[in-house]
């Protein structure tokens, strides 16, 4: 075991973000859309990340987690040893397994065609990670499970992407579907109808002043539309949904970066009450959702809280007037159940997006130390 220290843009109705999760229904190339990025005037060339997110996005909010103050798993397991035998964690992955094949027999779908390799180039410098490189004619590369039925998900990981990458959809996602499915079925450009599917994830979404972004793609029940005037049935409708906006959430290319993902899903199938969503980098609570705010207004297919400075919000902010709608499910039976972290690229060039030390828990993981 190792010693671990790891837009939609508003221009003349474009949709800033091509969609392409595959579907187990629909080819890649049917799943995706056309990138307006270009054609709406948005800046493609970026950087690097500020380590004091508060530092740049000007925000000195007190905004804390319910579990503030509270030890995380990970401070309980130095280096991340025995983390994996604790009773809160449903899924821990650190690619030691020794061999590629013997960590893909743990999945249920695993898409390699040898594009992936482990590393010896990890956060803590010792034992392995795990290289994914997308892009050319491998566009697709990923590892997905199907895990036990929950309410409540903390998902911790490292990753590292490659400087310069055009990143489509490469990041952590995670969600789940009713029944539980084997393989990931995003349902590209289709909004969830609330007993079936709903999907978490956060990648590199926008371009900054300081660099790449994440944030928020999600697909839910209460989404929007990119369109003033959605067509539910068409399958181009609906993309993922941003929410953050934040120019200080950085991908920081180049680096290995810890982040953090928390839902809570809504307690009764009637209301968002109970539900939570949060985002941590490096320890760092970067945004929290919950049924009494933050305030916020909607751009299209954009939530924007009051905290949001990306270029996409504020050239169309509004009155922050609005709470979002986490009303995740409408069936008590749609529960968290799937992960899958992936790399897909559908640039010629391949771009490389390297994972570590992956952990799906009932409570707060934090980073390891």
């Amino acid at each position: 075991m190792k010693q671990f220290l790891a837009l939609v843009a508003i221009a003349s109705g474009c949709r800033s973000e091509v969609e392409g999760p595959r579907d187990a229904d629909l080819s890649p190339d049917a799943a995706q859309h056309v990138d307006a990025r270009t054609d709406a005037g948005i800046d493609t060339d970026l950087g690097t990340f500020d380590a004091e997110l508060d530092d740049a996005t000007g925000d000195d909010s007190d905004a804390a987690s319910p579990d503030a103050g509270q030890e995380t798993l990970a401070a309980q397991y130095p280096g991340d040893e025995g983390l994996g035998s604790d009773p809160a964690v449903v899924w821990f992955e650190d690619f030691e397994g020794g061999t590629l094949a013997a960590i893909g027999a743990r999945y249920d779908q695993v898409r390699d065609n040898g594009r992936m390799t482990l590393i010896s180039d990890t956060p803590s410098g010792s034992g392995h990670a795990i290289s994914m490189r997308a892009g050319g004619s491998e566009q697709a590369v990923d590892l997905y499970k199907q895990l036990a039925d929950s309410d409540e998900w903390f998902v911790r990981w490292y990753a590292r992407y490659e400087p310069g990458g055009q990143w489509h959809h490469s990041g952590m996602w995670f969600g789940g579907y009713n029944p539980a499915s084997r393989w990931p079925s995003p349902n590209a450009g289709r909004r969830p109808g609330g007993t079936d599917r709903f999907s978490i994830a956060v990648e590199p979404v926008f371009d900054g002043p300081i660099g790449k972004r994440f944030d928020f793609y999600n697909y839910w029940m209460g989404m929007h539309s990119w369109m003033q005037e959605p067509i539910n049935d068409d399958g181009t409708a609906y993309w993922g949904n941003a929410l953050v906006h934040r120019n200080g959430f950085t991908v920081d290319e180049g680096n290995w970066v810890c982040m953090e993902a928390h839902v809570r899903l809504n307690s009764a199938p009637s209301g968002a009450g109970g539900a939570i969503l949060e985002v941590w980098k490096r320890d760092e609570l970067v945004e929290r959702f919950d049924e009494h705010g933050p305030m916020g207004y909607w751009i299209r297919d954009k939530f924007c809280p009051e905290a949001a400075d990306g270029r996409e919000c504020l050239d169309y902010a509004d009155t922050a007037d609005t709470i979002l709608d986490l009303r995740l499910r409408s069936a008590p039976e749609l529960r968290l159940n799937a992960f899958w972290p992936q790399n897909y690229v559908t640039e010629a060039s391949q771009w490389t997006l390297d994972f570590d030390q992956l952990v799906v828990a009932t409570r707060r993981v934090g980073c390891a130390r």
